[in-house]
């Protein structure tokens, strides 16, 4: 059926309002109400829309792209609804005793929302077969236990941890990237349905479920800032001298366990040739040290804070706005003084506030030119994207002075990590909760790779990998092979997919782009 157009729409059962610029519901909605079954309402600046329970007999309501800030409870009085999209508003809760009465509902849209919570009784939705609750503040899906006849769910970019197991009993489509999953750990969940369903079935098997902690360090800054000796010191828990001729070409991967957290550092180049390869490997819930030359520092040089602090800080608040970076102030020991240092440390945090600050009141005076605009509807996406990057808050740590020639500065530095990586504030999925069998299956993997048998520079496929796992554990691979590939996954050990080296792992090409990679992979 073509779009009708709101206008003498006597006799027909769709009426379409999209695009209006309405601030409220029009009286022509209203005429001949009871045989009216769809309205189009998208695309307008409805802030409420009393009146609708009028539309006694509505199955499909279009609410996308406008300005609710509450949920309409009117439309529990919409008992025939089995269609509601409710998408791209700015509502922050839904109230209790509304879906109980929309018995007949199957499909809702609640995405680009700011929805922190569901409704406890959205689980007497009876007929719900649909929900897309992606792009809000979830934290938890427990309210959706229970709800019969759900089999597809998209919860993408949200604030979860924790999936209940009971929520995949009749699943068939379920969507959750973007958030810090620990339980089941975000590689479990991409791998799809069965994965999950496995993984909780192990689970409840094992006689001793473990917790692993696991997080991406990052080492970034200008070329000769330190990020090499920062890296292999905090590895070896003591001053490591780097060379010139040795510093680091490309990336090195090292994994290094330190008070039971499992760090995979990763050491950037900071020559600019390799600037325009860093935003593929920085990643969200990474935890990223930022190394400051405060030898070479100038406070009187504008130029010098964005050559040093700002040009990196801004490319991480691009590439993951709600990531955590400490600024580490290197060769403390080539400044002139103690008062030298200390000047610098101030100017760097005051200007790093300033610059957090100016941000944000950026941001928010880009969304209201938006919002005061003739048709705000047009840039609803845009708007919708201005919000989410203004509630991302960039954690930008103070400053801390490493001298890396001193033990005890070392040692400082491995303890201030480690503190702020087990914030739970900083990083709620560092922790992991896993099957024991799965610690069995890496501790095979790495006996596996020890052995003669096995190539030790040969660059293989996964599947390539599964095969020799499965010629050597062939029972355990059979019943999952998906528990091998999250076991040693080559996305967690060099954020990419396709390729990874057998042992050391030594001058790996990516294979999409110029930059070496050198994943000298040891354990300390």
């Amino acid at each position: 059926m073509p779009p009708t157009n709101g206008h003498n729409q006597q006799g027909k059962k769709d009426r379409d309002f999209a695009g209006r610029k309405l601030k409220s519901l029009p009286k022509s909605i209203f005429d001949n109400s009871e045989i009216i079954t769809k309205v189009d309402l998208q695309r307008n600046r409805l802030k409420q829309v009393s009146g609708i329970s009028q539309l006694v007999n509505l199955t499909e309501l279009i609410l996308s792209r406008n300005e609710l800030a509450d949920f309409p409870e009117e439309i529990g009085k919409l008992h025939h609804l089995k269609t509601l999209y409710i998408n791209q508003n700015i509502i922050k809760c839904i109230p209790e005793n509304v879906f109980p009465s929309l018995q007949q509902l199957e499909f809702l849209k609640l995405s680009t929302n700011r929805l922190t919570e569901l409704p406890s009784d959205i689980n007497q939705c009876q007929s719900l077969n649909y929900l897309n609750a992606s792009n809000n503040y979830l934290k938890d899906l427990q309210a959706l236990v229970g709800v019969p006849k759900l089999q597809n769910l998209y919860v993408e970019n949200n604030r979860l941890t924790d999936l209940p197991e009971e929520l995949f009993t009749n699943l068939i489509m379920f969507k959750a990237t973007g958030n810090p999953l620990r339980k089941p750990p975000e590689d479990i969940c991409i791998g799809g349905l069965k994965d999950i369903r496995s993984y909780f079935t192990m689970l409840r098997a094992s006689s001793s479920p473990v917790t692993v902690k696991t997080i991406k360090t990052m080492f970034l800054g200008s070329s000769m800032a330190g990020k090499s000796t920062l890296c292999r010191s905090f590895q070896s828990s003591s001053p490591v001298e780097v060379d010139v001729a040795d510093r680091t070409v490309g990336i090195e991967i090292v994994e290094v366990e330190k008070g039971g957290v499992r760090f995979l550092c990763w050491d950037f180049a900071g020559q600019e040739e390799y600037y325009i390869t860093h935003h593929v490997f920085i990643t969200p819930q990474a935890f990223v040290i930022l190394a400051i030359d405060l030898s070479s520092y100038d406070p009187s040089n504008p130029q010098s804070f964005e050559e040093h602090v700002s040009f990196w800080i801004s490319n991480i608040q691009l590439r993951v706005p709600d990531s955590v970076v400490l600024p580490v102030g290197t060769h403390v020991d080539r400044c002139r003084d103690e008062m030298d240092v200390d000047r610098k440390k101030e100017h760097i945090n005051s200007e790093l506030q300033r610059m957090l600050t100016d941000r944000t009141a950026i941001l928010q005076e880009l969304k209201k030119t938006l919002q005061e605009s003739d048709d705000p509807s047009l840039y609803s996406d845009q708007m919708n994207d201005l919000s989410r990057l203004t509630h991302y808050k960039l954690k930008v740590l103070d400053l801390l002075l490493v001298d890396c020639t001193k033990p005890e500065d070392i040692l400082k530095f491995q303890d201030h990590t480690l503190k702020e990586v087990t914030n739970k504030e900083n990083f709620p999925s560092i922790e992991r909760t896993l099957p024991g069998i799965y610690q069995e299956v890496e501790k095979k993997i790495q006996d596996l790779l020890s052995e003669d048998d096995i190539p030790q520079h040969e660059i293989k496929k996964s599947w390539q990998m599964v095969r020799e796992i499965m010629r050597k554990m062939d029972q355990l691979a059979q019943e999952w092979p998906g528990l091998v590939q999250h076991v040693h996954s080559p996305c967690k050990e060099f954020g990419c997919s396709g390729y990874f080296r057998w042992g050391d792992w030594k001058d790996w090409e990516e294979s999409s782009g110029s930059a070496r990679v050198t994943a000298q992979k040891r354990k300390k």
